[in-house]
């Protein structure tokens, strides 16, 4: 080796390299959305940057300046990224050293031990129930308007409820068995389709983003079930004056012809029924934030809900969602002091507490007066030879 770079490839720079490791990744059978993000990284923020480097000279003040670039580009062809997309460059080219070291291109991976600006989780503000509300009846009439129902009912991602197909669905029993996901892919190739042997363009299948959402139970609420049951007689209805050419995938929500919806359609629309609404501007995800805090807010325990979501671990929902428990906080605060035993408590126990009668005077509460002298009481002064007796004596 020379330089940390095999002698064979001393001249192979980083831009060549990273097409090659792209081309390997597509091979591996990456998930779409996954290869989708890294060839966005590689072709828009690393290859501008640093592509034209020599692989073997590649170092961390390297890409240290590269993703300062990224974050304060004047180029219109590349905004300038937050933090967040930040971190995300810097773990795709993290992981491609990672590849180069293992096959001893280089003799360290650059992209670690940098020092990035810190990334502080957004807080979630879904709408609120009168929001949200306000939004289920206005699509109602709309073609998605039952997807959107669905989707706030049970916090399905956007992939997750047009991948749903009514074989996943047990009506009887009201539960959902998520068992798939429609993703978007841009590489113009025809996508294997589970359902017919031509596949898709711009649309491939695949299992839920987390190995805990895969083949997860959503239980349906009556009303839900409604939705689903009306927008089945609807789809039925647009079968029937297709014939012989709708495409039958089985899927819940599909075209008129039965094909996938693509899932930047639904992100589009959702935009703008909620303009036409008049409502407060949030994200399609929200809805399934939303579906969360409806849930904790009447009081369901945080694991059930992760569990609902298809959260990859319980960590993740509390980060996410903890803001969104009111008096949370009190509750735990009173349930670890009681734990404590204090003497102070143990006093209180013991403590008379006396109530105003007729006359003045003051009787003891919940015990029969004697006509004996009541002792101190607290903090009060004592009273020489005062003797309370009971009115009917």
């Amino acid at each position: 080796m020379a330089g940390g770079t095999a002698t064979h490839d001393t001249g192979l720079t980083v831009e060549a390299y990273l097409l090659r490791w792209l081309d390997v990744k597509e091979a591996s059978g990456l998930r779409p959305t996954t290869l989708r993000s890294y060839r966005q990284h590689v072709r828009t923020h690393l290859v501008p940057t640093i592509g034209h480097l020599r692989l073997g000279d590649l170092r961390h003040v390297h890409v240290e300046e590269a993703l300062a670039l990224v974050m304060r580009s004047t180029d219109s062809r590349r905004p300038p990224a937050g933090p967040a997309t930040v971190q995300r460059v810097r773990a795709t080219l993290r992981s491609a050293l990672a590849s180069a070291k293992r096959r001893r291109l280089v003799a360290f991976n650059a992209a670690t031990d940098l020092e990035l600006p810190k990334v502080t989780r957004p807080r979630v503000v879904p709408w609120d129930p009168a929001e949200l509300g306000a939004f289920l009846d206005h699509v109602a009439a709309d073609r998605l308007g039952a997807l959107f129902d669905v989707m706030a009912a049970t916090g399905l991602r956007r992939g997750e409820a047009l991948g749903l197909r009514w074989t996943d669905l047990d009506i009887p029993r009201g539960v959902i068995t998520v068992r798939q996901q429609v993703l978007q892919v841009e590489d113009g190739r025809q996508h294997p389709c589970p359902s017919c042997a031509q596949g898709h363009r711009g649309i491939a299948f695949g299992p839920p983003k987390t190995a805990s959402g895969d083949h997860r139970l959503v239980d349906l609420d009556s009303a839900t079930l409604d939705v689903l049951l009306e927008h089945r007689l609807r789809q039925d209805a647009e079968k029937a004056l297709w014939a012989d050419a709708y495409n039958d995938h089985g899927l819940v929500f599909a075209r008129e012809d039965g094909t996938p919806v693509l899932p930047n359609h639904v992100t589009t629309r959702f935009a703008e029924l909620t303009a036409s609404a008049g409502l407060r501007r949030v994200r399609l995800h929200d809805l399934r934030h939303g579906q969360a805090s409806l849930m904790l807010a009447a009081g369901v325990p945080i694991a059930v809900v992760s569990k609902r979501l298809g959260h990859s671990s319980i960590t993740l929902t509390s980060d996410t969602y903890s803001h969104l428990l009111p008096g949370v906080g009190r509750d735990a605060a009173e349930r670890a002091a009681a734990l404590v035993p204090r003497r102070r408590d143990q006093d209180r126990d013991h403590r008379v507490t006396t109530s105003p009668v007729p006359g003045g005077s003051r009787r003891p509460r919940g015990r029969e007066s004697t006509g004996q002298t009541v002792g101190p009481v607290g903090l009060e002064p004592t009273t020489r030879g005062l003797k309370v007796r009971c009115s009917a004596s």
